[in-house]
């Protein structure tokens, strides 16, 4: 299986731009009003350290998986013993992204039909693409999905200019203070997580040259486009009620209408939407199985498809509802401790990989 540099720049950008703008702007504007475009300006820069810090650590044995090189460096035991936690990190959050895809499809669209009937359909589709091209199918479907996606989303953009108003993102600063502002960064720095999950996808690059700028150009565009669609939210309904909503992304774009004749566009948000939310599963759910698959040293990883999409869809019926999924999720303290220790712990192997690299006694 292998992917180009452009395959890995759109998967970057449909990861991200589509579910960080429906599911995490809400919790960032609720804390700092109309300053969360600066927010979310910084949730983008941390985010970019994160992914350069998952390629530097990568760049050590660029033909090896997370799982293999964390063995190298540390060795096989403790490499195995301390990689435990990101696969805790990857089941939960795969199921977190399966019940956030359906509440979603159930609140657009088909709010009379079980959400077990939508998950076990978007988890057959994911399967098929995983059993049939495993990586190299995700890739490719992100190729022919991210330009579609961006051209909605800048469409959106557009169309929804004779509604703004600009005094809304005023003032600056004053009313909110850094405090506010950082608060409102952590949810989507928490959703930048998923940029840890690269360490495992670099290593089928094609070209490992392109691995830092394909990389670092798909966080860039993600966060101006997030960034934008942050702003538009304010300046549409100001800084208080989009705290209240649940996608107020979709609601900006309900409000849309040109000259009486361009109206109902949100079915493009909708579109753009379960367009992201297939990559994204597809991608965690290959990451999951291949790396369980590496760390039981099992040659054929696609059987364990059939054992572990169970126990993910088993865990995503855990939420009662909504909330649970949405704010109950992001405000756990899991979650969060989680990708701290993933940060830490790839800070730690780059450390120790350039001093094994630079000491051939070490190795």
């Amino acid at each position: 299986m292998k992917i180009s540099g452009l395959q890995l720049f759109w998967l970057i950008v449909n990861m991200i731009t589509g579910l960080g703008i429906l599911f995490t702007l809400s919790p960032a504007i609720a804390e700092a009003k109309q300053d969360a475009w600066i927010s979310i300006a910084l949730a983008g820069i941390i985010g970019l350290c994160m992914m350069i810090l998952a390629v530097k650590v990568s760049l050590l044995y660029p033909e090896q998986t997370f799982i293999q090189y964390s063995q190298t460096i540390l060795g096989k035991w403790l490499g195995k013993i301390l990689v435990v936690p990101y696969f805790m990190m990857w089941y939960s959050v795969s199921g977190i992204i399966l019940r956030n895809s359906t509440e979603f499809i159930y609140v657009a669209l088909f709010n009379e039909t079980p959400l077990t009937v939508l998950s076990i359909v978007m988890l057959i589709l994911a399967i098929y693409v995983l059993y049939t091209g495993g990586l190299e199918g995700i890739a490719r479907c992100s190729e022919l999905m991210g330009p579609f996606i961006v051209l909605m989303l800048l469409g959106t953009f557009v169309l929804s200019l004779n509604q703004l108003d600009w005094q809304q993102l005023t003032p600056v600063y004053a009313d909110s203070g850094w405090k506010s502002i950082l608060k409102g960064a952590t949810p989507l720095v928490a959703f930048y997580g998923d940029i840890i999950l690269f360490v495992m996808v670099f290593c089928f690059l094609a070209d490992f040259r392109q691995v830092l700028t394909r990389s670092m150009w798909g966080m860039v565009v993600s966060s101006i486009l997030t960034i934008i669609a942050t702003a538009m939210i304010i300046m549409t309904f100001g800084p208080t009620i989009p705290s209240r909503m649940w996608f107020p992304f979709l609601s900006m774009t309900r409000f849309i209408s040109v000259l009486g004749f361009i109206e109902n566009v949100d079915i493009f948000v909708v579109i753009i939407w379960m367009f992201s939310v297939f990559i994204k599963l597809s991608l965690y759910l290959f990451v999951t199985i291949y790396g369980t698959a590496q760390w039981l040293n099992m040659k054929d990883w696609r059987k364990l498809i059939w054992i572990i999409v169970p126990i993910i869809f088993l865990y995503s019926l855990l939420p009662k509802n909504i909330a649970e999924v949405v704010v109950g999720f992001q405000q756990s303290l899991i979650p969060r401790a989680l990708l701290i220790y993933a940060c830490v712990f790839l800070l730690l192997l780059w450390i120790v990989g350039l001093i094994r690299q630079r000491d051939p006694t070490r190795r």
